[in-house]
């Protein structure tokens, strides 16, 4: 029984891992594709930190754990994420811009990328609640469920709590199934207007 519920919580790591690596790259091909469109620094903080989470995803597949390359690149990724997002006109959280910084000497492995999850959900649904991008809802929920994935794995670091950790992969894999869902909508709806601009010309 502990041998085929182990099998089974391993399934889900490796899947998890697996489909967040997709979404994430899918994400820096969307974000990398608008910059065809127009340079600015918040579309390129966007595809490069998705480009270092989808790396980070895989080297913690081929690796069955977490390393310390991993877990700076991740850190680096969600710190560009948040600034990406709080950068836009839009955001009223700019002058939290600095906020990164003052958790990196004092937080570390899962618990930064918990709080750093964080930051970049709250910068998303600011940005859907108070504009009329409804359509970044999708993509606050999956990084939600990111963080309480990150929360769950620092868990495994407190005494009588450490058995939830074996959870934390739950919520990555549901993170990556509404952000591939997210993504590929855009995506698509991308391929369908430029295969119909080839045409009227």
């Amino acid at each position: 029984m502990f041998l085929n519920t182990f099998i089974f919580l391993e399934v889900i790591t490796n899947t998890s891992l697996l489909l967040s690596a997709v979404a994430f790259f899918f994400l820096a091909v969307l974000f990398g594709d608008a910059l065809f469109v127009r340079i600015d620094l918040k579309t390129l903080l966007k595809s490069i930190g998705f480009l270092l989470l989808g790396i980070s995803c895989v080297l913690n597949l081929l690796n069955q754990t977490y390393t310390l390359p991993s877990f700076l690149m991740m850190s680096a990724a969600l710190s560009m994420l948040f600034i990406g997002f709080i950068i836009d006109p839009l955001s009223r959280l700019s002058f939290l811009a600095p906020i990164p910084i003052v958790f990196f000497p004092f937080l570390s492995g899962h618990l930064l990328l918990f709080v750093l999850g964080l930051l970049t959900t709250v910068s998303i649904f600011q940005l859907a609640y108070t504009t009329k991008h409804r359509d970044l809802i999708p993509l606050g929920v999956g990084f939600t469920l990111l963080s309480v994935g990150e929360y769950l794995y620092h868990l495994e670091t407190i005494e009588r709590l450490n058995q939830l950790a074996l959870a934390g992969s739950f919520p990555y894999l549901f993170s990556s199934l509404v952000l591939l869902g997210w993504v590929w909508s855009y995506l698509a709806l991308r391929f369908i207007n430029r295969f119909k601009s080839n045409d009227a010309t």
